[in-house]
């Protein structure tokens, strides 16, 4: 064979080499965890006095999705009721942010478990409360939500369902304008 022969070949092998390694680093570096587009949209809940977003996940809004939330500490006296229905305000792959009449304390390790249905879906997640608002209405109380122990399917379906919901609201801004 040729001299030129061999240099084709071995360019066609070392391109064929590259392009399969960037395919496996970009799989492996995206994962549920990861921003997507719909994470340029900022929150001002997440973002610091700079404007840059804080949170991991993307964050979004919900109008009357309903929860139920009970607490795992059953021991603790400051915690009654020891359950609470509630409105999810946004929701994120990391957390939730949910609107009840029950004000509670935010103590360390305050495990919690929380019901909700989304497109369809059934979700039992354990989490956290780790933030609390007042709201001007009397007895309302926001809760700051993080989800500690997701599946990774849980987690991949929720990632879907969200980045779904945001395709679409993108599509109904596009259409309507």
């Amino acid at each position: 064979m040729d001299t030129r022969v061999y240099i084709i070949i071995l360019a066609v092998v070392f391109l064929l080499l590259l392009v399969s390694l960037f395919i496996l680093i970009k799989k492996f570096f995206h994962s549920p965890h990861s921003e997507s587009a719909a994470t340029n949209e900022t929150n001002e809940e997440s973002s610091d006095h700079s404007g840059k977003n804080l949170r991991e996940n993307f964050r979004v809004p919900l109008e009357d999705v309903y929860c139920f939330v009970e607490f795992l500490d059953v021991e603790n006296e400051e915690l009654k009721p020891k359950f609470f229905n509630g409105t999810m305000k946004n929701i994120s792959a990391g957390g939730v942010k949910v609107v009840c009449n029950h004000e509670y304390p935010i103590l360390d390790d305050l495990k919690i478990k929380i019901r909700f249905t989304l497109r369809d879906s059934m979700f039992i997640l354990k989490g956290r409360l780790v933030r609390k608002e007042t709201y001007p209405e009397k007895n309302k109380f926001g809760y700051g939500v993080q989800f500690t122990s997701l599946f990774d399917e849980e987690r991949e379906l929720l990632y879907q369902i969200l980045n779904r919901m945001v395709i679409e609201k993108k599509r109904e801004k596009l259409v309507g304008n």
